[in-house]
């Protein structure tokens, strides 16, 4: 049986090759508008321009369009990572611990990662066994390197969908602008310059289940975002929250399967499979969900599962905007797409990661940075579309102009936080020259044998454990012969020599020195 249930407003699976839509359509239509195009000014130079643009979105058709920008970020994403790597500005928290793990799968052994924790099976912090795709992959191409390529290919496969998504829309230049603003969204530039991570399997997941849904063709949206449950823990509860819009639609039985499958798989996850691998027989984040994001008169020793009801009540809508990094989160999110995001249903899908994330002790979750927001992009930009399509049936004049010109905003918000977000960094000499510190650390870091156990610094750990017997966080250190590879650069400097004479002090002896690097033995 063919699944095509479509909603008022949905967008409409036929490409448009030329022409423009009603400004004004009926209300409830289904829409597809191209770019009204501005009637050439006198003169040969605007008669010209015209017809290059004309010629190049014939060329560049809604069918290559969406690949081509995919191929464009997937070398941007890649590059950038890459170069941060070379730089050794890449850490142990995560490439070096998620490389283990990748490295252990590839062996066929237990996800175990001595930088998390001499022994530590990583299942029993993050429910992620999707990782274990990147296993054979990896055991072709073994390397730090092989894990940044697969994020940059995953993400931007994402670009795939929500360029598909905005043609149907916009047409093809209202697609390629779009396209274009998603690859430079905040969230996702703030992912991909952050080593690596899990949720860059989420990310296409999402993106492609998005274009499915808004098509109308609800089951195979299901499908796509099923996997997301082997992805992280609480993208359950994401699948969950599509019933929303499924219930608005009247799909009841899918907004049921969408809810069971997706809750079950989150309280299995914490409730069963975390605590039974974890050493402390507990879902180890219950911890964040503590006092310190309620009342400042609250006891810090009781848990947010012990505030009364009440209190809760009150609480918790006070803690999604407070501190202000909040709700300045919130305002960035829906920035880019002119807050008419806030018309689609989708966007219910952002809500339990935005739950889990404010509802947090830990200040990270909160802001713009790291790779939290990633998932949330691809819900933002596909909302921002369906929003734009209802708008257009809005019986407001005022709103059907504000839709009409609305395709702009997402491209005109992205590029003008560019300045402040790391893609940025391409455009400066510097990112792609290597400092002599660097160099001098290779030749430290190159003494360390390969059947050896070291302790590693941050940025040394990543640079290590392709060709490493075992890599353990400094200061952690295993008992045994072992190495203590100690980065003295930066703000550590005083902390690194402190590290080095105590070290020495227990044993150890100094076989390699270089400008900002120190190998330590002991046998």
């Amino acid at each position: 049986m063919e699944d095509r249930g479509t909603a008022p407003g949905a967008v409409h699976e036929r490409f448009e090759a030329s022409g423009t839509a009603d400004a004004n359509p009926a209300p409830g239509a289904s829409t597809v508008v191209e770019p009204a195009v501005i009637a050439p000014r006198t003169g040969e130079h605007d008669v010209g321009l015209r017809t290059v643009v004309q010629r190049a979105r014939q060329r560049i058709g809604p069918g290559v369009l969406p690949y081509l920008l995919a191929v464009c970020f997937f070398l941007i994403y890649a590059a950038h990572s890459l170069l941060r790597h070379r730089r050794m500005e890449t850490h142990a928290y995560d490439l070096g611990l998620f490389e283990q793990v990748v490295k252990a799968y590839s062996n066929f052994e237990a996800p175990v990662s001595d930088i998390r924790a001499p022994d530590f099976n990583v299942l029993g912090e993050h429910f992620h066994p999707i990782l274990a795709l990147l296993g054979p992959i990896y055991r072709i191409f073994p390397g730090p390197s092989t894990l940044l390529i697969a994020q940059a290919f995953l993400v931007a496969a994402s670009v795939v969908p929500i360029t598909r998504i905005a043609a149907r829309a916009f047409g093809t230049l209202g697609a390629a602008g779009l396209g274009i603003a998603y690859g430079l969204s905040w969230g996702i530039q703030s992912a991909v310059s952050f080593d690596f991570h899990e949720i860059a399997f989420a990310v296409p997941l999402l993106a492609f289940g998005l274009d499915r849904f808004l098509l109308g063709r609800h089951v195979q949206a299901l499908a796509w975002w099923l996997p997301l449950i082997l992805v992280k823990e609480d993208l359950g509860l994401t699948l969950a929250a599509a019933a929303v819009p499924l219930v608005l639609l009247r799909r009841w039985k899918l907004a049921a399967a969408h809810v069971l499958i997706g809750v079950s798989a989150f309280a299995l996850a914490i409730f069963v499979l975390l605590p039974a691998i974890n050493p402390n027989d507990t879902y180890a984040f219950w911890g964040n969900l503590d006092s310190t994001q309620r009342s400042g008169n609250a006891d810090p020793n009781t848990s947010l599962g012990q505030v009364p009801i009440t209190e809760l009540i009150i609480e918790l809508p006070k803690s999604m905007v407070l501190p202000s990094a909040k709700w300045m989160t919130l305002f960035t999110l829906l920035l880019p797409t002119g807050f008419i995001a806030l018309r689609s249903p989708i966007l219910a899908m952002i809500v339990p990661t935005m739950l889990w994330r404010f509802t947090s002790s830990n200040e990270f979750y909160w802001g713009t940075y790291f790779h939290y927001s990633a998932v949330l992009m691809p819900i933002v930009f596909a909302a921002f579309v369906d929003g734009v399509v209802k708008l257009r049936a809005s019986r407001a004049d005022w709103l059907r102009r504000y839709a009409a010109k609305a395709a702009i905003v997402p491209l005109a918000v992205s590029l003008a936080l560019m300045r402040d977000f790391p893609l940025m960094d391409l455009l400066h000499k510097r990112t792609w020259m290597v400092q002599d510190r660097v160099h001098s650390a290779h030749k430290v870091l190159d003494q360390v044998p390969g059947d050896a156990t070291v302790s590693a610094t941050m940025s040394f750990s990543p640079q290590l454990v392709s060709r490493v017997r075992r890599v353990t966080d400094f200061p952690t250190i295993l008992p045994g012969p072992g190495y203590a590879a100690i980065e003295v650069w930066g703000d550590n400097k005083d902390w690194a020599r402190y590290w080095i004479d105590h070290l020495i002090g227990q044993g150890f002896t100094e076989v390699a020195r270089e400008p900002g690097a120190v190998l330590l033995k002991r046998d």
